[in-house]
């Protein structure tokens, strides 16, 4: 961002008062604004009346008077009372309003700086190209120079940045577009903010299984990235947005794959380090089912989808699932297994992992499937009102690790951390 023009417009200016009114007038003649609003101490609201009388047009002015001059927190209480109530009476947007600090106590000036920065953009201070007592005194009177620059804030937005990487880390990615969005109108690389926010919707909305919205915001942010970045991927920004296009694009069809199961795996994980322990719990439950209609599809020539046989694909089906009886058609002629008779028909086929859970099943009130499986039943979320807890879940955790030695030690396709520089 460039720092401000002497000729950019102001419909206000902010002044803190105090000292010689030269300055002061030096920059409101430069402006003209139509409101001034002074800063100032008791002492200098007579400093200020002073130099609204020399004007040679009529800005309305307003006073911000504060008592404790010298004291830097009431300083900066009054003056962030204060300036909502006056933006709000004037109707001066943001953006009209120039901040010149030249004035007043040091603490004055610190304040007005400290308050200002988290609203507006446009500051400046009158210095001098000739001062009094070798350089180190005050500016002499027709030496001033007015310094315009940009808000350091707005240019580097440091602290929105780094709340965004905490909210990013803790998976709260509606967190981190709020944050982004809000801030990108006052920075210099505004595309960037927004198009960081747009991938933290889209992590959002794969997060709460939503893949389809997920893979219509990646794939307009993917066509957008390398503009912005001038093809370059040195952060691996643009590859990562395009690798979770294409997982979030699997995950979108109306059918299971290996894919969609690590992706809840993963999701499971991340739910789990929220503290979510009833859906992280949830997701594992389907991870199991889903695993095991994975399985069936494959050992009957995909008769079976998500767990169900059609009458259509009745015919393909060997003889040793017909002969079950859980394996009778419905009145629709389908097919319908819930969990537990997934793995069983599976272990009539001969599956050896399915084999190793009808025998755990086999030792009823001793099974751990069970044990765990109706904890999770049992749970607010399902069929209960029991939390599940942590507890819960570490028990349905080890399930899956034991029964489809699954790696749940870290995420298949993680999210990496954010990184500061996409935003630089």
């Amino acid at each position: 961002m460039s720092p401000p023009q002497t000729t950019s417009p102001s419909s206000a200016a902010l002044i803190s008062v105090g000292g010689s009114p030269e300055p002061v007038l030096l920059v409101l003649r430069q402006h003209r604004p139509a409101h001034v609003w002074y800063f100032c101490s008791a002492a200098s609201r007579a400093n200020a009346d002073a130099i609204q009388a020399r004007l040679d047009w009529h800005p309305q002015a307003r006073f911000i008077e504060v008592e404790r001059f010298e004291e830097l927190g009431p300083c900066y209480r009054e003056l962030r009372r204060k300036i909502p109530e006056l933006l709000s009476e004037t109707r001066v947007q943001h953006g009209e309003v120039l901040v010149d600090y030249t004035g007043g106590t040091k603490t004055m000036s610190a304040a007005l700086v400290l308050a200002a920065t988290e609203l507006f953009d446009r500051f400046s201070y009158v210095g001098g190209a000739q001062r009094e007592k070798g350089g180190l005194g005050v500016t002499v009177d027709g030496k001033e120079r007015v310094l315009y620059q940009g808000n350091p804030w707005s240019q580097l937005a440091i602290r929105e940045i780094e709340r965004a990487r905490d909210l990013w880390a803790g998976h709260q990615f509606e967190g981190v577009a709020r944050v982004l969005r809000e801030v990108a109108p006052r920075v210099s690389h505004r595309l960037r903010f927004e198009a960081i926010a747009d991938l933290a919707e889209a992590m959002a909305a794969r997060h709460r299984l939503d893949f389809r919205t997920a893979f219509t915001v990646l794939s307009r942010l993917v066509g957008r990235l390398p503009a912005l970045f001038d093809g370059r991927d040195n952060f691996g920004l643009i590859r990562f947005a395009r690798e979770v296009r294409e997982i979030c694009e699997a995950c979108s069809k109306d059918i299971a794959s290996v894919t969609f199961l690590c992706e809840l795996l993963d999701n499971a994980l991340r739910t789990a380090a929220q503290g979510r322990f009833e859906d992280a719990a949830a997701r594992l439950y389907r991870v199991m089912e889903m695993q095991g209609q994975l399985w069936l599809s494959e050992m009957t020539d995909g008769s079976f989808t998500n767990g169900r046989c059609k009458a259509a694909d009745m015919a393909k089906l060997p003889a040793t699932l017909t002969s079950l009886d859980f394996c009778r058609p419905d009145e629709r002629g389908e097919i319908k297994l819930s969990l537990e008779q997934i793995f069983l028909a599976l272990a009539a086929l001969g599956h050896e992992r399915a084999k190793a859970v009808t025998l755990d099943l086999a030792l009823e009130r001793k099974s751990r499937w069970r044990a765990a499986t109706e904890k999770r039943n049992t749970s607010i979320l399902a069929h209960g009102v029991l939390p599940i807890g942590r507890e819960g879940f570490e028990q349905m955790k080890t399930l899956t690790l034991d029964f489809f030695q699954f790696d749940l030690a870290r995420e298949s396709n993680p999210i990496p951390p954010l990184d500061p520089r996409w935003l630089e």
